[in-house]
């Protein structure tokens, strides 16, 4: 196969993002590989932008960002499932106009599925939201919810929105908490019937442009509540945020970590691990890739199985993707775009690039 071009999303150093133009040589496609034209991609904020800004340790450039993409199929070698040219496929793919991608490990680290015609009413922008409602799922699915249980996420970004719009379909009493109030807002358009901004805790109160006598996340939670919440998640992945979840979940509840912690963050967390300790709560990890993609002997759980109950919540209108996502963007706009994620989160909530 002759060489092509291919714009890329592509991260050159530290606050660096541009659009480039690259050549690609797939040559003939190997067994599981194939060659697919992006359509749409969303960004996965709290990944995405802890690379371009440094706030993950470790980081080398140039990095290309993304793992959530809606394509078409140009070519392919012998795959499983079968996949032709013109098939629509949802894959963990970069922020790349065209690319190779391998189907060798089918897991919710490395998606690829073919969209079948029960998914042509999506348009690819909306369809590109399906990956984070999968990360999502992981915020739900591991906790022991029962009906009326009074939950709390923390953090209204896409992911916290939609971890808060699942448990609000799944019949618990939710509340939704950010420190900033267009956020909040913006979670409320989106259909989550209950959300409120306060300032992280009360050392943050004026980082966060909080006056020091406004409420604080934990005080505004219990008073919500009336006491303490059933179940709490931090989709921040900040540390304060799931210092918070522990301080606001009662006795037997359930803490799930759903965001990523990647900056570092000093206290004293004797409060905190006294507070697990003699509240008896359970701590759950909450990371991507908690499920098999197929259904195994002795669980009911897989990817295949939250794919199908996400997408029929998007039909049924419980979560509307044109809601939640703020901006839709030439690929040419990745700085731009990646600057209002970070420096501007009263008006950039979430944002897709369209290839087309």
């Amino acid at each position: 196969m002759q060489s092509i071009s291919s714009r890329n999303i592509k991260i050159t150093a530290k606050g660096e993002v541009s659009c480039v133009t690259e050549a690609l040589e797939p040559g003939p496609l190997k067994a599981g590989e194939v060659l697919i034209r992006n359509e749409a991609s969303l960004i996965s904020s709290g990944t995405e932008l802890s690379r371009v800004y440094g706030l993950k340790a470790g980081i080398v450039y140039p990095v290309y960002p993304g793992y959530a993409s809606i394509g078409r199929v140009e070519d392919a070698g012998a795959v499983c499932p079968a996949l032709s040219k013109g098939d629509r496929v949802f894959f963990s793919g970069a922020h790349q106009e065209l690319q190779v991608y391998s189907a060798a490990s089918m897991s919710s680290l490395g998606m690829l599925v073919k969209l079948g015609p029960e998914f042509d009413w999506l348009s690819s922008v909306d369809a590109s939201l399906l990956h984070l409602g999968l990360v999502a799922m992981n915020g739900i699915l591991p906790a022991d919810l029962k009906l009326g249980d009074k939950v709390c996420v923390f953090g209204l970004g896409t992911v916290g929105l939609l971890t808060a719009l699942l448990y609000q379909a799944a019949g618990a009493q939710v509340l939704g908490v950010d420190t900033v109030e267009n956020r909040a807002a913006h979670a409320r358009n989106a259909g989550l019937h209950n959300a409120l901004a306060a300032a992280a805790d009360g050392m943050d109160a004026a980082a966060d442009g909080m006056d020091a006598a406004e409420k604080t996340q934990v005080q505004a939670v219990t008073e919500f509540f009336g006491g303490d919440a059933d179940i709490t998640v931090d989709a921040t992945g900040r540390s304060e945020g799931i210092i918070n979840a522990v301080m606001c979940c009662g006795e037997n509840g359930q803490v799930l970590l759903l965001g990523s912690p990647r900056t570092d963050y000093h206290c004293n967390i004797t409060p905190v691990f006294n507070r697990l300790h003699m509240k008896m709560i359970t701590l759950i990890g909450a990371f991507n890739g908690r499920y098999p993609f197929y259904k195994k002997e002795g669980s009911r759980e897989s990817i295949e199985r939250n794919l199908a109950s996400f997408a029929a919540l998007l039909k049924n209108g419980s979560i509307d993707p044109r809601a939640i996502i703020s901006h839709v963007v030439k690929p040419e706009a990745a700085m731009e775009v990646y600057d209002g994620l970070f420096n501007h989160p009263d008006t950039y909530y979430c944002a897709a690039f369209d290839w087309h």
